[in-house]
């Protein structure tokens, strides 16, 4: 069994293992629930803890030597370079509300190249999974992604979605600047969605091409969707156009390269 066949095979594993902790906890009342760092937006729930620990303890048994970067729990060092990237509940505010529209986030990265090898956006109330893998085309539920805006060399950003999760992810001042610089360029913004944003970019959903904006945000909220955006044909950068890595906090991504140069050019116009 080759290396890829195996990192597949235990990807949707993981996919199928927190899909499982996760329905028995979706809709429940009264299920244990928290805030973290006195951030009233930052929820965690007990389904987001049981999710992540039975991917831990699939990872510990078919993986030893590979590290684990993880959400709620201690991070695990890497014996080989390679790491899992686990977000068990992106979107707990919708888990919370009782709406299917969070995803469980699986990453595998190549630290050494900064290269995540595979990425997985698993939606286990739908049952819809996103599959990335590095320089190959993403599938949902096994057929191809098609992003139709992907090679459009004419978009305008005007015209283009500017999504967000929330407005209170921009945190500094100069984030709310640049934020409210874009929000004056587009004619349309749309708030909410977390890695359903991103899923939606790149299967091309949208009635008209997207661009996101977040900050505030962590290596596990978009390592898994680098390899799906990208493999779609939708460009995902930080806010100077760089190559994310596991200190970036600034997320842009757009339907194509010319919307991403556009939504640049605004961020880096002083």
């Amino acid at each position: 069994m080759t290396d890829l066949v195996q990192q597949l095979n235990i990807i949707n594993e993981l996919a199928d293992v927190s899909g499982k902790v996760i329905n028995q906890y979706f809709r429940k009342p009264n299920i244990e629930t928290e805030t973290k760092n006195s951030d009233r937006s930052s929820i965690v729930t007990i389904a987001d803890r049981a999710a992540e620990e039975a991917m831990v303890e699939i990872l510990r048994q078919r993986a030893s030597l590979d590290g684990i970067i993880r959400e709620e729990g201690d991070n695990i060092p890497s014996q080989n370079g390679r790491y899992w990237v686990l977000d068990p509940i992106d979107g707990t505010s919708s888990f919370v509300k009782g709406l299917p529209i969070f995803g469980t986030l699986i990453g595998l990265v190549d630290q050494t190249y900064n290269v995540p090898l595979l990425g997985c956006m698993n939606q286990p109330i739908l049952q819809k999974r996103w599959l990335g893998i590095h320089g190959e085309p993403p599938t949902l539920n096994g057929r191809l992604v098609k992003n139709l805006y992907g090679k459009l060399t004419d978009s305008h950003l005007e015209d283009a979605c500017l999504a967000s999760t929330t407005p209170m992810m921009f945190v500094t001042k100069r984030q709310q600047m640049i934020a409210a610089k874009l929000q004056d360029v587009c004619k349309r913004i749309a708030f909410g969605g977390d890695c359903y944003n991103y899923v939606s970019l790149a299967s091309g959903w949208s009635s008209i091409p997207m661009v996101i904006l977040e900050s505030d945000l962590k290596y596990y909220d978009f390592c898994a969707l680098i390899p799906i955006i990208e493999g779609a044909g939708c460009i995902i950068t930080d806010w100077s156009g760089n190559p994310l890595n596991r200190q970036s906090t600034e997320v842009l991504a757009a339907s194509n390269k010319t919307l991403h140069e556009q939504a640049l050019a605004v961020i880096n116009c002083q």
